[in-house]
């Protein structure tokens, strides 16, 4: 208990401070209030103070997996960037004297039986399949978004919010029971007569649906909490609120999501362009190139089969890391 008899001034405070040993009776601040002290440079560097980004970014660098993604995902656009400017044939160039050969000088990943270079229509593809897988990821949280955060949002507002949330979710469930693939199929080949950019939606119209469901129900449970609440008593605009306090609190999950959506778009442009229902003729992309295999023939397959296969794994090594670092709980997340 304090004594009221003992009143000392600051001058009493500095004397005691320098009298105590710093390692017996620490205080904090010592060292700024005395301006005698002087600071022990082999106690070791002072804390520093990082950023959320800079502090994400350290986790994400740290990784391994990380470092070999990003390299064989940059490998993989300069060659999509830069083939087709340097090689001498294009896509649709026929060399009908050297059909059905294996790689050469002059056809580096050989030539099909339609005498068509396996390499320039590799590289043609592979831009396209990223286009594709990265404009079907955007586009597929945009949709996403707007319909989970609005319902979870609304659910707790009375009977009209509820209505809407009930909208919503038989939405959703409306579009997972649709047989997806039969509908691409079906509405694929008369887009393409366009441009092969109405791949993009078409893809993104039916993969939305899971991740909106998740982000529904993220949505509900921060909607409960305080600042939210405080938000909503003060009159804050709903749309405020949800770019404000919701989407930076969920935002981790929705990166990770739209990473790893890149590598799912692309396998499902590519297995459309396979069977003969996603891109075609004047454009090519990797799974046309994979149509016009000949089994006899390992380098009419194997070439495109190993950069979309890099492709995939590179996208989803990056995501995995990606994770890793936004997730407090993982190994990788220690400083």
């Amino acid at each position: 208990m304090t004594n009221p008899n003992d009143i000392r001034g600051t001058d009493d405070a500095s004397a005691l401070r320098r009298a105590t040993d710093p390692e017996a009776n620490p205080v904090i601040g010592s060292g700024v209030d005395d301006p005698d002290a002087q600071l022990d440079e082999s106690a070791g560097p002072a804390i520093e103070s990082l950023s959320r980004g800079e502090l994400l970014r350290r986790r994400f660098l740290r990784n391994p997996s990380a470092w070999i993604g990003m390299i064989i995902f940059a490998a993989l656009v300069l060659m999509a960037i830069i083939g087709p400017m340097v090689y001498q044939y294009g896509p649709f160039e026929r060399d009908l004297r050297n059909a059905l050969t294996g790689p050469s000088p002059y056809h580096w990943f050989g030539v099909n039986e339609n005498g068509l270079d396996i390499f320039a229509r590799t590289m043609q593809g592979l831009r396209i399949s990223l286009v594709i897988g990265i404009g079907t990821a955007v586009l597929t949280t945009f949709l996403a978004l707007l319909v989970g955060i609005v319902a979870g949002y609304v659910s707790h507002k009375g009977k009209w919010g509820a209505f809407v949330d009930g909208a919503l979710v038989n939405l959703i469930n409306l579009f997972l029971v649709i047989p997806s693939i039969l509908l691409l199929m079906l509405f694929s080949p008369a887009l393409q007569q366009a441009s092969w950019l109405w791949m993009i939606p078409l893809l993104a119209g039916f993969a939305w649906m899971l991740t909106a469901r998740v982000l529904r129900a993220m949505t509900q449970q921060l909607v409960r909490t305080e600042y939210v609440e405080a938000a909503r008593f003060m009159g804050v605009n709903p749309i405020v609120t949800m770019t404000r306090h919701i989407i930076p609190n969920i935002a981790s999950w929705i990166i990770i999501d739209t990473t790893l959506g890149v590598s799912a778009a692309i396998l499902g442009e590519t297995g459309l362009s396979f069977i003969g229902f996603g891109i075609q003729y004047p454009q090519v992309s990797l799974g046309t190139v994979l149509q016009d295999y000949n089994i006899s023939a390992p380098y009419t397959w194997i070439p495109p089969a190993v950069v979309l296969a890099a492709l995939v794994i590179s996208i989803n090594l990056m995501g995995e890391a990606l994770r890793d670092a936004l997730d407090p709980t993982s190994g990788s997340s220690r400083i």
